[in-house]
């Protein structure tokens, strides 16, 4: 009686394909402060009498 007997085995999943990481994505603040400590470093030179001013 065993004979008549099929036996299955399990369907092998394949892994998932990894995901690229995600870039974390900048505050929307830093531009910001970017452009006033460009503003500030550029004043600051200005002052020291590099660009020409006083």
């Amino acid at each position: 009686m065993s004979d008549n007997v099929i036996k299955f085995r399990k369907i092998e999943k394949k892994p998932d394909p990894k995901q690229p990481r995600k870039k974390p994505e900048l505050p929307g603040w830093l531009p910001w402060v970017g452009l006033i400590v460009v503003a500030l470093a550029i004043y600051g030179l200005q002052r020291a009498g590099i660009f020409g001013g006083q």
